[in-house]
């Protein structure tokens, strides 16, 4: 989306009000009322959806579960709701969270709101790549900001996104940058409502990182590999390639290359018949080592024994 979508409605009618929520927002909804007035404004980007809204009356809404993630600052008004089962009642000055996946029933006094929303699959996706694990959980039960500082940055983020991204058209415009303040506004909506339950690790597990450079290795072990072919696979610097590898398992990448590959040529040794023409240079030279005194040297460190005693057994 090369330029942001602005949606303007303004009616008395809950019909068209419940129409206009559902084209802007993706939510199902059913108004009960009496006297209304609806006014929105609404910015949607390709990633990020912002919008002013206005409800001059006494308003019973019902909600139908979606994937978006929203979350409201309350300029006015009061809003009542049932996130997670639990009642929560919420006036000016306060923000609150919409959760994904669930069905909500809302009571709305008179409010002026400004809201902000996003897919939940793709907070998901950047969560996971904040913590580098494949999976993450909504946190249970998170509903406000965690404190008065967090909900001033998030506030203050939101109007800069607003102002900076969709209201300046070469910003938007540019697809790394624009994809970058939309992460940024992500991972601070993630700070500010401590929206993930922060992944545990057991010190054993690796991470998708490493996960992800250990599978590349292990597919290519007998072609040539370079570091940079590994760091490209995991996803990191070269750098953050060799520092998670030292700090997950005490080595170097082209170390546990090296090793990976001494063990390919073990299983070859032993399956080998010397006396049918296998010889050792063959199968070191089959899995890369192309010097065959550093791979006796490498083998006999690593087993205990040489290369010529395996074959031989």
């Amino acid at each position: 989306m090369s330029v942001p979508t602005f949606v303007d409605v303004a009616t008395e009618n809950a019909d068209e009000a419940a129409e206009a929520i559902s084209q802007s927002f993706g939510y199902t909804a059913a108004l009960s009322t009496g006297a209304l007035s609806y006014r929105q404004r609404v910015v949607v980007g390709d990633a990020v959806t912002i919008a002013d809204l206005g409800l001059g009356a006494e308003v019973q809404v019902d909600l139908d579960a979606t994937d978006e993630v929203m979350l409201v600052q309350v300029d006015s008004g009061t809003y009542a709701y049932n996130p997670w089962g639990s009642e929560q009642m919420l006036g000016q000055g306060e923000a609150f969270l919409m959760p994904p996946d669930q069905d909500m029933q809302f009571s709305i006094d008179h409010a002026r709101v400004s809201t902000c929303s996003f897919s939940a699959a793709l907070l998901r996706q950047i969560a996971g790549e904040l913590w580098d694990v494949e999976h993450v959980r909504l946190r249970e039960g998170a509903v406000r900001p965690v404190d008065a500082a967090q909900h001033w940055l998030w506030r203050r983020t939101v109007e800069e996104y607003r102002h900076q991204v969709f209201e300046t058209p070469a910003i938007y415009a540019d697809e790394l940058l624009r994809n970058q303040a939309s992460r940024y506004l992500i991972v601070s909506a993630i700070t500010a409502f401590g929206l993930v339950e922060t992944p545990i690790r057991s010190a054993a597990a690796p991470s998708a990182a490493v996960r992800r450079a250990i599978a590349y290795i292990d597919d290519h072990l007998q072609e040539p590999i370079t570091l940079q072919d590994i760091a490209s696979a995991a996803r990191l610097s070269q750098r953050g390639l060799s520092l998670a590898f030292q700090r997950e398992r005490s080595q170097s990448p082209m170390q546990y290359v090296r090793l990976a590959r001494a063990a390919g040529a073990r299983r070859d040794l032993l399956s080998a018949d010397p006396t049918r023409g296998g010889s050792v240079t063959a199968v070191a030279a089959s899995w890369g080592f192309s010097n065959p005194g550093r791979f006796a040297a490498l083998y006999r460190a690593t087993y205990g024994e040489t290369p010529r005693e395996t074959l031989a057994r």
